[in-house]
């Protein structure tokens, strides 16, 4: 959830302690990098890449736990050769890499969801979206490693550790997985933007936020003794009883002193490239830095096999990963609060307990929320939730990829200015996480493709050729219905220039390049929806248009869409 990131070059506002781990650049307050740095530094090292960081104190040089178990990449060779030569120039998290850039991207969104944290609503009369969406559904607990509301006790504490390796698994696996293409999401924070990620890389980063909220000490119970390698406790956020609690105070993080910001409070006023020296790190939060050197390898391992053979490697793989740092005692989680030491200032009662510790009702009062009624506040966040979700809907050409948790498009936008009120009975559809069909076009002229001459580039004109097929991700609109973005660019849709001549091209934009996909045997037409006209090729030139010379019962206007 909230792990904080230290940002003395970056210099600018993070995450609050909302509900996050270790902090986010991008939130409300001006508050220090985290997660994107734990992210990027973990990258970097595995990879044997300049950090821009030396420090001769580095406390891993007189480390024996702690450290990765797993870096290895000799087989992995050719994935790292290929993260290596797409750079980025980010200049927000010095990633460096396209790949590591998308971890970054889709570790963020896990808190965040693309909205401005700071105007997380349409509207001022909207609820705060952030928090309803984003930050505190039950059911979103488990993706920041912590306890639902009603994770009572020992046993809530197991259930919730349990629930998180699961869903730490499940995350690692299905980046990769998924689809391999470009997709657009909304990196949201204190702005928000609209930017191009690898699919895979972007899941991965799922992952990667699970995994590090573990070791924040807002989040789990680590302890100095094993180096901070086993769980022993899961906390909670909204006052779950028998549980210690994520604490509440923005000052803390601002200060350093929240176990969300990895960096010690004496290093606040360290400026440039040293500030960011791992002696300058908090102990949890660098040997997360190392298990995150772990996950990155065993990540580019899985990427490194073929298709087909990444199902099972990654199972495989995120189990490892599960026993090596994501472990827990049953027996001692279960009995972990009996001893009161073990109980903090946050800690909540369970019903029956005695001791150390304040109520339920208490604890709800220092939320300061409106009410002090656990399940009441519980309905409110899931009417706020449901309200907000109404209000959004996916850009257009970008309904085909979703996060089916928070259940809202990667790419997504607010239905209008002012805010619309759900019908009492309305509830949010299930979003399915990938509806897009990758495939070639081709003609049923010669059975050659629609062609980009190798340049994916905006207004690259195209063609019918046995050379350089385009592959496009067919994006479903309405019946029989889509846009056809390139899957290699997710800037760019099949479209045409708006002149006498039609030629087919690259354009950054889905306005008026949706296609009616008219059955023509086994074969289709492409018809433009706003022109009503046909796509055809010239069997001269092998150029595409779209003009009324198109007709759809002309082989030149007939299409194939082989999936890929």
């Amino acid at each position: 959830m909230k792990i904080k990131y230290l940002c003395s070059i970056l210099a600018t506002m993070t995450i609050s302690s909302s509900a996050t781990a270790f902090t986010q650049l991008g939130g409300a307050g001006i508050m220090p990098i985290g997660h994107e740095w734990l992210t990027r530094t973990s990258a970097l090292e595995v990879m044997g890449q300049d950090t821009k960081v030396s420090d001769s104190s580095d406390p891993r040089l007189g480390w024996s736990s702690g450290l990765a178990k797993a870096v290895e990449l000799n087989a992995a060779q050719a994935e790292v050769t290929k993260i290596l030569s797409n750079t980025n120039e980010d200049g927000t998290y010095w990633s460096e890499y396209d790949a590591i850039y998308a971890a970054i991207v889709g570790e963020r969104w896990v808190d965040i969801a693309g909205f401005n944290v700071t105007n997380a609503s349409t509207d001022p009369t909207g609820p705060n979206c952030f928090n309803a969406v984003a930050q505190e559904p039950a059911d979103l607990q488990q993706d920041h490693f912590m306890r639902r509301y009603d994770d009572i006790g020992g046993i809530g504490g197991v259930n919730a550790a349990k629930r998180a390796q699961a869903r730490f698994i499940n995350h690692f696996v299905n980046a990769a997985t998924a689809e391999a293409k470009k997709i657009k999401v909304w990196d949201g924070g204190g702005y928000a933007q609209a930017v191009e990620v690898d699919h895979n890389y972007f899941l991965f980063g799922r992952a990667v936020h699970l995994f590090q909220d573990s070791f924040s000490p807002e989040h789990t119970v680590r302890l100095p003794a094993d180096n901070y390698e086993k769980i022993w406790q899961v906390k909670a956020y909204l006052c779950s009883e028998g549980a210690e609690q994520h604490t509440h105070d923005t000052k803390e993080a601002l200060n350093y002193q929240s176990g969300d910001v990895i960096w010690k409070p004496e290093s606040r006023g360290d400026t440039g490239w040293q500030a960011y020296k791992p002696s300058n790190i908090k102990p949890v939060a660098l040997v997360s830095l190392e298990a995150s050197k772990d996950l990155w390898a065993a990540f580019i391992r899985t990427m490194a096999l073929p298709e087909e053979e990444r199902r099972v490697k990654a199972q495989a793989e995120a189990q490892q990963l599960v026993h090596n740092w994501l472990s827990f005692d049953e027996q001692a989680m279960l009995a972990w609060y009996a001893d009161e030491a073990k109980r903090d200032h946050t800690y909540v009662l369970a019903p029956g307990e005695s001791g150390k510790g304040k109520t339920l009702v208490q604890c709800m009062e220092e939320l300061n929320v409106g009410t002090t009624d656990q399940l009441a506040r519980v309905a409110q966040l899931e009417e706020e939730r449901r309200h907000c979700l109404y209000n959004v809907e996916a850009e257009e050409g970008y309904s085909d990829v979703n996060d089916p948790l928070i259940n809202m498009p990667y790419n997504w936008k607010w239905k209008s200015l002012t805010w619309k009120t759900p019908p009492a009975d309305w509830q949010p559809s299930q979003l399915k996480a990938d509806t897009g069909e990758a495939v070639h076009i081709t003609s049923m002229l010669n059975g050659h493709a629609i062609s980009d001459s190798g340049n994916t580039i905006k207004n690259q004109a195209l063609v019918i050729s046995d050379r350089s097929p385009l592959a496009f991700v067919k994006v479903e609109t309405g019946t029989n219905t889509a846009y056809f973005r390139t899957r290699d660019s997710a800037e760019l849709f099949l479209s045409y220039k708006s002149t006498s001549s039609g030629d087919a091209k690259l354009w950054t934009s889905p306005n008026q390049a949706a296609f009616y996909l008219q059955q023509q045997g086994s074969a289709v037409n492409l018809k433009n929806t706003y022109w009503e006209q046909y796509v055809w090729a010239n069997p001269s030139t092998s150029q595409i248009h779209l003009t009324r010379s198109g007709k759809a019962h002309n082989t030149n206007a007939q299409w194939q869409l082989k999936s890929l």
